[in-house]
């Protein structure tokens, strides 16, 4: 019965995710608030880093071997500072392609960090630091998912005015040219 429950509360908690992520639609006027919530839920990650820093947990794989080859964590709060660094520039500027874009990729490179150190937790009987983290990777998904869409709706605008532009571009060459062609025609008549 209590598997049943359980089943039945992931099973809740999953579909209002995908609710909440298919409503929840970013604009350019909702966009800097939503900086300003990310913002917020990296200061989990920050304190799980600064945790993991302080108590330099063992990281062991399944057999118990010590891992070799995995990214130490304060190159993995380097790449927080990195991402806390666009989400700024972005503050400043939310229209901006390339940070948004950005962005993207540094929340989808972080939840994998963050999966990667919850299953390394889960490895070394760390529960409770491990849902925390697993929580969190959770939320990065949902702001990946986020930042994607508004990435693309973006993306989509600025393809449209560069399309708008370029038409409008070959409207004024062909201006100039049948000015220049009647100019042209004024001087041999003379």
């Amino acid at each position: 019965m209590r598997v049943a429950l359980l089943l039945i509360s992931a099973a809740t908690v999953s579909l209002a995710a995908t609710l909440q992520t298919q409503t929840e639609k970013l604009t350019p006027a909702t966009f800097p608030e939503f900086l300003s919530r990310y913002e917020a839920s990296l200061r989990p990650v920050d304190e799980a880093y600064a945790e993991l820093e302080n108590e330099n947990l063992p990281l062991r794989d399944e057999m118990g071997q010590p891992l070799v080859g995995r990214r130490r964590i304060i190159d993995r709060r380097q790449r927080l500072e990195q991402l806390l660094k666009t989400l700024h520039q972005l503050e400043a500027n939310p229209p901006d392609l390339v940070l948004t874009t950005t962005l993207l990729v540094q929340t989808e490179a972080l939840a994998d960090d963050l999966f990667d150190l919850s299953q390394m937790a889960y490895d070394n009987d760390r529960e409770e630091l491990a849902k925390r983290l697993s929580d969190t990777e959770a939320t990065m998904d949902h702001n990946a998912d986020l930042v994607e869409a508004y990435t693309l709706d973006l993306a989509a605008l600025k393809q449209q005015r560069i399309e708008e532009l370029e038409k409008e571009n070959r409207g004024l060459q062909q201006k100039l040219k049948e000015s220049e062609h009647r100019g042209k025609s004024k001087f041999f008549r003379l």
